[in-house]
């Protein structure tokens, strides 16, 4: 029998040694364990190797996905009827948004950060939407050839930096010829740095979506599409190519965001009397993203003038663009 309170201990091979208790001090008969000799000290344990810090991802441009630029951001409002084409400089924009004006016609808001054209144009006037959009920027500047009163006092309210220019040039018909330089504004006026405007931006192509190489977006009575090949988009307005009227580059996109958004009239009116547009981009509403080739559906939201707008899919993540130049549609 057991020494009371002896503690066995059962060793690799099947051998069994007695330990403390008030046992013996040496292996039972037919172990092949061994013990240290008395005093000698056993083997430091081991340091536990420290787990390798994993990198810090590299910081993005919030505007473009692609290196950092601490530049400002200058919008301008370039014209887009027939009557100004070809524009110049929209294919150096980072962004660039389509809106309803009145008559259901469209004007553009070019969003200009890591890149200014020396030569752009034709510029025209703002409306009410402009003065609620481009807060999501932090504050820009607006370049712009002028405004009515009432739009005037909205964009002087706004967290908006107003440029007013007016600068023609004489190989173009007024009023479609305000062209200006805005790498010289740039240098001259101090709009506010770029800062997240809630867009998050992935080199890789997200999981799930609907292949759609040929997305088209209805705004006013234009129809934009965007037709994809070769890792990008071509821009089209009405079956016709954006083409730089000086250089001849083709105006090309790596995302393209389609906005569904709330369209009324905002109390204002052209000479000839038809109502200007004010689309809504505080709120909420459906959008789609096309990238790589692909349509993701999903949701915008936007809490006020000043803050961010999410992109985020039927599950609530995310929806990534893709690093580069992106178009938006304002559809009512």
């Amino acid at each position: 029998m057991l020494a009371a309170g002896a503690v066995v201990l059962v060793l690799a091979g099947g051998g069994v040694a007695l330990a403390a208790g008030g046992g013996s001090d040496h292996p039972a008969a037919g172990s092949t364990a061994s013990t240290a000799p008395s005093g000698t000290p056993s083997s430091p344990p081991k340091p536990t190797p420290e787990a390798t810090p994993k990198p810090k991802p590299k910081p993005t441009d919030p505007l473009t996905g692609g290196k950092v630029d601490s530049g400002e951001v200058l919008a301008v409002k370039v014209e887009n009827i027939g009557l100004a084409r070809p524009q110049v400089g929209l294919n150096q924009a980072d962004i660039v948004f389509a809106e309803q004006v009145e008559g259901a016609q469209t004007r553009l808001v070019a969003v200009y950060h890591t890149r200014f054209p020396k030569r752009l144009g034709p510029v025209r006037s703002a409306r009410s939407t402009d003065a609620q959009l481009l807060p999501l920027f932090g504050r820009p500047g607006l370049v712009y050839s002028g405004a009515n009163t009432k739009v005037q006092r909205t964009i002087d309210k706004a967290s908006i930096l107003p440029i007013f220019v007016d600068r023609r040039d004489q190989r173009r018909v007024a009023p479609h010829n305000v062209f200006v330089d805005l790498r010289s504004i740039a240098a001259r006026k101090k709009a506010g740095a770029a800062r997240s405007i809630g867009w998050t931006f992935a080199a890789g192509t997200p999981s799930g979506g609907r292949k759609e190489q040929h997305p088209t977006s209805k705004v006013g009575h234009d129809t934009f599409r965007f037709d994809y090949a070769s890792g990008r988009y071509t821009v089209r307005w009405n079956g016709q190519r954006y083409v730089d009227g000086d250089s001849g580059a083709v105006t090309r996109a790596d995302n393209v965001v389609v906005l569904h958004v709330h369209d009324h009239a905002d109390g204002n009116h052209d000479v000839l009397g038809s109502a200007s547009v004010m689309s809504d981009t505080v709120g909420e509403g459906a959008v789609s993203v096309y990238r790589d080739g692909r349509r993701f559906r999903g949701t915008w939201s936007r809490s006020s003038a000043g803050a961010v707008m999410r992109l985020r899919d039927r599950d609530g993540r995310d929806i990534p663009l893709a690093p580069g130049q992106t178009w938006v549609t304002l559809q009512g």
